[in-house]
């Protein structure tokens, strides 16, 4: 389904990138036996990022069946400085960068930008 913009391209312009919403999709990829652990401090990121960071719009925690020893992240951040502030959170950098990236075998970051803002719950 194609979604067309209500926001003229005269206004998008107007924004600069850094005041553009950002979605990031990650895929990170674990040994079996790490999984369990990695689900549990990556619900504990989300729950900090909901409960704490107003920038942000969505946090979601994803599996799939036939990959089951990946994780995939969906996160939108209403802009640059939503997204700054949870990259420097005490608790992001005390769970993602001590606890979780160790223990990551291969990971895959995409940074997306919404071509509008139909989809983004703000």
């Amino acid at each position: 389904m194609m979604a067309i913009s209500t926001t003229s391209s005269a206004q998008q312009n107007k924004k600069s990138n850094n005041e553009d919403p950002i979605a990031l999709f990650l895929e990170f990829q674990f040994e079996a036996e790490d999984m369990d652990f990695a689900i549990e401090l990556l619900t504990e990121v989300q729950n900090q990022t909901i409960e704490n960071e107003e920038g942000c719009i969505a946090y979601d925690i994803l599996l799939n069946d036939e990959e089951p020893n990946t994780i995939y992240l969906y996160e939108c951040y209403e802009n640059k400085a939503a997204l700054d502030v949870h990259n420097n959170a005490a608790y992001y950098k005390n769970i993602v960068d001590k606890q979780l990236s160790p223990l990551i075998k291969e990971r895959r970051v995409l940074k997306l930008k919404p071509i509008n803002d139909l989809g983004i719950m703000m």
